[in-house]
């Protein structure tokens, strides 16, 4: 992984001005994974700027993205459990290799 990558999330959803991120953190014991939810909106002077406030309007839209990151969490987690399972060796294959030497 790249510097610039560790500075990435692993993961955006957005609809209209809403996005949430999900970051993705590696632990001694595994991933850790945090979200960060942002409003975008134009100030007075037409400068774009984030916000994390979320106004009533757009809280059903904020919902249905958190739920959008909930679920992209527990599909890396489970590419993670496989991928380590992948990597776990099966001692039958093991001895057929040692077999076929």
């Amino acid at each position: 992984m790249s510097d610039n990558d560790k500075n990435r999330p692993a993961i955006k959803h957005r609809d209209g001005p809403i996005e949430v991120a999900v970051w993705r953190r590696e632990t001694d014991t595994g991933p850790v994974f945090n979200t960060e939810r942002t409003r975008s909106y134009q100030d007075q002077a037409g400068n774009w700027q984030k916000t994390h406030s979320i106004p009533e309007r757009d809280l059903l839209r904020a919902a249905h993205l958190d739920q959008k990151a909930y679920e992209s969490i527990q599909s890396m987690r489970e590419q993670d459990r496989a991928a380590y399972i992948g990597r776990q060796s099966d001692p039958r294959k093991d001895q057929d290799a040692k077999r076929e030497r």
